[in-house]
């Protein structure tokens, strides 16, 4: 039974107070407009001013990358110094070249001795080198040095590597050849042919050196490891007597080469990459005497002094034309202070060792300035002033332009790098402003009113509208005032409302 205990029929002027729930669900009123979404697709559709400015930051750092890839051309070490000139008197003796930091300079290279590679030979021959068995057993060699007393006997050896054992079964000189030339055991071996047509195995130290020697133990299977039969006859050890243990004939002494440099004695364990002065080395070919000779190009110097003055205006026009008419001071001074930047780092003094040239117009690079204060200046090259630059230090010349390339690229790193760049930076703050702007136009607002009716209600959250919460608590007492003075009237309207009540399943007890 649907009954209302204690029920006041007061209560019933509510009916007079509060609207019609039914008119209310069925009106306007209630709708969750879709007004608010059409405005906001309108108001997407403006320019963007951010995504100007964008695209803007994004052309500038292309710009200055390509500034960067001209000016790292004209620093880098291939193209830095690959065009100086060195010459030698006698090639003969000696080949020269230049690399990073070389100077104008002379030298007078004396070559006493060149490096040599330890090096021994069988005492024994054989008429042939691919038939005779040598004998079996196993090899193994140790590279390391001596301690010597004299040039075929010594005290001690010292290991510089982990031994290399060799199995050796019936060799013959070449097989055993092959044997050690691949074990990787630091030394070389060749069959050689003596001036009688008879055949050796000569064995050399793979480093020239006169701490590059080497030893070999045999493991005979004759059982003597040191006589001179069977495999033992290839024992090397120089601190075992000859004929018992040393029982390879010595043919080259380890030696280091030994030369003077404009007088100054030098000795080095390769006849290779001899530093003759800064940014000069000598390959050793033979002993005696060259007048070696290096000068630093003109012709590479003008071609950097000129990529330099193209590469700078190049980049200036470019960024004077974007930032003029895309980007103003007052509402990007970053950017805006760009070619300012640039313009005073190409009228910068530089360090340039003891040289004195320390400024770019010293050596023709003279700076203009722009017709209008804030856009980017140019440089134009006087090649005149550059060979006298050139005449009275070369050297120094081409440090400097080198060393301004390399500023010039490092201030447009600033603007440029991953992480700290202040294009980088910028770009990134208005990424992240530009993604909170569509997620406030994009995010559907929430409707200041209810569904049409009840039954939309019921279907949320497949439904179109959606309820704040005030919403919902403002149904709620509506519905809980309006049960207090009508009970049986709102069963009525949410049975009618489809809402699933039964006419008789609906009680309300005060």
């Amino acid at each position: 039974m649907n009954s209302l205990s204690g029920y006041n029929s007061s209560f019933s002027s509510f009916d007079s107070l509060l609207p019609n729930l039914s008119s209310l669900l069925s009106s306007g009123l209630l709708l969750g407009s879709s007004s608010a979404a059409s405005q906001s697709s309108a108001s997407s559709s403006a320019t963007d001013p951010i995504q100007i400015e964008l695209s803007t930051l994004g052309q500038l750092m292309s710009i200055l990358g390509t500034f960067q890839s001209s000016l790292q051309q004209i620093y880098a070490p291939s193209i830095q110094f690959g065009g100086g000139t060195a010459s030698s008197s006698n090639p003969a003796v000696a080949s020269v070249s230049t690399s990073t930091g070389a100077q104008n300079a002379s030298y007078l290279l004396n070559v006493s001795q060149l490096a040599q590679a330890h090096s021994a030979t069988t005492s024994f021959s054989l008429s042939d080198s691919g038939t005779t068995v040598v004998g079996s057993g196993s090899l193994t060699i140790t590279t390391g040095s001596y301690a010597y007393t004299s040039s075929t006997s010594a005290t001690s050896f010292t290991a510089n590597d982990t031994p290399v054992t060799i199995s050796i079964s019936n060799g013959t000189l070449s097989s055993i050849a092959s044997s050690i030339n691949g074990a990787n055991a630091g030394v070389v071996a060749n069959v050689v042919q003596n001036s009688s047509g008879a055949y050796q195995l000569q064995i050399s130290q793979a480093s020239t050196g006169a701490s590059n020697n080497f030893k070999i133990s045999v493991s005979d299977n004759d059982g003597n490891n040191t006589d001179q039969s069977g495999l033992s006859r290839l024992a090397f050890d120089q601190t075992l007597a000859v004929g018992s243990g040393q029982n390879l004939t010595q043919t080259q002494a380890a030696l280091n080469a030994s030369y003077t440099v404009n007088g100054a004695s030098g000795s080095n364990a390769s006849n290779f990459g001899i530093q003759l002065g800064s940014g000069v080395s000598a390959n050793l070919l033979a002993t005696g005497s060259s007048n070696i000779t290096v000068n630093v190009d003109f012709g590479q110097l003008n071609t950097n002094a000129q990529s330099l003055a193209s590469a700078f205006n190049t980049a200036q026009g470019s960024i004077n034309s974007l930032l003029g008419n895309q980007v103003l001071p007052s509402n990007d001074p970053i950017a805006a202070m760009l070619p300012r930047m640039l313009n005073q780092q190409v009228q910068n003094s530089y360090s340039n060792g003891s040289s004195l040239l320390t400024m770019l117009s010293q050596v023709g690079l003279s700076y203009q300035r722009p017709a209008q204060y804030g856009l980017g200046g140019t440089l134009s090259l006087n090649v005149n002033s550059l060979q006298a630059a050139y005449n009275s230090d070369s050297s120094g010349a081409a440090n400097l332009l080198y060393t301004a390339a390399q500023s010039l690229n490092a201030l447009a790193n600033s603007y440029t790098s991953q992480g700290s760049g202040s294009l980088v930076n910028e770009t990134r703050a208005l990424q992240t402003q530009q993604r909170n702007r569509q997620l406030v136009i994009h995010t559907p607002q929430t409707p200041n009113t209810f569904p049409f009716n009840l039954q939309n209600l019921l279907s949320y959250p497949s439904g179109n509208s959606m309820l704040s919460a005030q919403q919902i608590s403002g149904l709620a007492m509506y519905a809980l005032v309006y049960s207090i003075g009508a009970p049986y009237t709102l069963n009525a309207l949410l049975v009618g409302q489809g809402l699933g009540l039964s006419s008789s399943g609906f009680s309300a007890t005060a």
